[in-house]
Order: structure tokens, then C-alpha cells, then sequence
């Protein structure tokens, strides 16, 4: 019973504290000029042909990832930009595990001159809360 009652806790204070947290997130990100989107704003995205570009570790993108999206782990994004550049006049949707990362990684690609990067608020978490399709 005591692990059941730690869970509900961890729930429930997971349950007031995230949105505050996304909140301080999202007006972070536009303060830096980054624009966010919800999975539903990523998935029409996707589905209009943007590009989806995933800033994890490889490790991660290999446990599951968005379907037809390139891995450029974020500490290499700066390196391999050239890559990309196919993409800079095209909307470019930015994933990473809980959207800190992809956010950066939005303001890199930003100062590079790609005009059009959208940062998936809550990463891939949000995109598997959605029940939204994963590729392994």
C-alpha cells in the first residue's frame, strides 16, 4: 500500500507542477524568438511536408522517433549544418526529449538563417502522450 500512496503523490504533484513549468518553458522560448507548437501543430505540420529534425543522442532516437525524421544529435547540429541546407527555405519541426534541447537547437538554426524552425513543446514525451506514431 505505501507504494501505491507514493505513487498517487508523484502523480498528483506531477499534475500541478507541469503546467506551470511548460508555461515558463513556452514564454522562455519566445522571449528567445523560438517559436512552439503542440504535437497536434507538429503532426499537421508533418503532414503538410514539413521536415522533422531530431536533436537527441542516438540512443535515444534508436528507443523510438518520430516516422521519416533525420537525427542530428544537437551537439553535432553546428557541424553538420550543410545537411540541412536543402532545408532552409522549408518549415523545419524541431523534436528532442522534452523540447529543451530542440528549443536550443531552434535558436542555433535560427542565427544560421533558417527562418522557419518550430520547437515541439514537450519532445517526444508529448508526441508518445499523444498516442502518436513512433518508429523503433
Amino acid at each position: 500500500m505505501g507504494t501505491q500512496v507514493v505513487t498517487a503523490v508523484k502523480a498528483a504533484l506531477n499534475w500541478l507542477i507541469d503546467p506551470p513549468r511548460e508555461l515558463w518553458k513556452r514564454a522562455v522560448n519566445l522571449s528567445r524568438g523560438i517559436q512552439d507548437i503542440n504535437v497536434a501543430q507538429a503532426q499537421a505540420l508533418i503532414q503538410q511536408g514539413a521536415f522533422v529534425l531530431d536533436v537527441r543522442e542516438p540512443d535515444e532516437f534508436e528507443a523510438g522517433h518520430v516516422p521519416a525524421s533525420t537525427l542530428i544529435p544537437l551537439g553535432q547540429l553546428a557541424d553538420r549544418v550543410a545537411e540541412l541546407d536543402s532545408q532552409r527555405t522549408h518549415k523545419i519541426v524541431v523534436i528532442c526529449h522534452g523540447g529543451k534541447r530542440s528549443a536550443t537547437a531552434c535558436g542555433q538554426l535560427a542565427e544560421l538563417g533558417f527562418g522557419c524552425t518550430y520547437n515541439i513543446a514537450g519532445g517526444i514525451l508529448a508526441w508518445r502522450k499523444a498516442k502518436l506514431p513512433v518508429v523503433r
